[in-house]
């Protein structure tokens, strides 16, 4: 079952569905569907609701699989292994990719954790992939901006992956901020 952030960054603010549909011009009702996981909102609509929360847009846009007792198990486990991919492939031209998208691809099936793993991963693996290439245009062109802008988008995915591996270590959740989402 897939349920929205949204629920819980409510409560975690003290705040009841009719509280927040009254701090951001929302609906109860729209609230209400999309807690539940009925619709998928309209972006307008989250930018309101997160602004009301104090929030990014992005963190009430990041979904959450909640998982069986028999998957918990499992998922801290499965959590280090994509970022540890990932890691191995920056070593590597597009194997950062590769990796840990063929173990998404094979494993998918097999948990939701998985699943939701794997996407989070190589949806940010492809972004800051996207964003490196040019990056490396630039540099032969203008060595001046685009060897730092390298530097930057390198060191900020590298960080990344230890971030998500200390994180999956110490049983935290996942979090790549930044991330266009291309697999849903």
């Amino acid at each position: 079952m897939i349920t929205s952030k949204l629920a819980h960054y409510r409560r975690k603010k003290g705040l009841s569905q009719e509280q927040l549909a009254a701090a951001s011009g929302v609906s109860t009702r729209t609230i209400q569907r999309i807690e539940s996981g009925k619709v998928e909102a309209h972006p307008a609509t989250l930018k309101m609701l997160a602004d009301s929360l104090e929030l990014e847009t992005e963190e009430l846009t990041v979904k959450e699989q909640v998982l069986f007792p028999s998957e918990t198990k499992s998922a801290d486990k499965i959590k280090l292994i994509f970022p540890v991919l990932a890691l191995i492939g920056l070593f590597f031209p597009i194997f950062n990719i590769i990796l840990p998208g063929l173990f998404w691809f094979f494993k998918k099936d097999k948990s939701r954790v998985y699943d939701l793993e794997g996407k989070l991963a190589v949806n940010f693996q492809i972004t800051m992939s996207i964003v490196f290439v040019p990056s490396v245009l630039l540099m032969i062109f203008v060595f001046s901006v685009g060897f730092p802008l390298v530097l930057i988008v390198y060191f900020y995915t590298l960080s990344m992956c230890l971030v998500n591996i200390f994180r999956a270590v110490n049983k935290g959740e996942t979090y790549y901020p930044l991330t266009y989402t291309f697999l849903r």
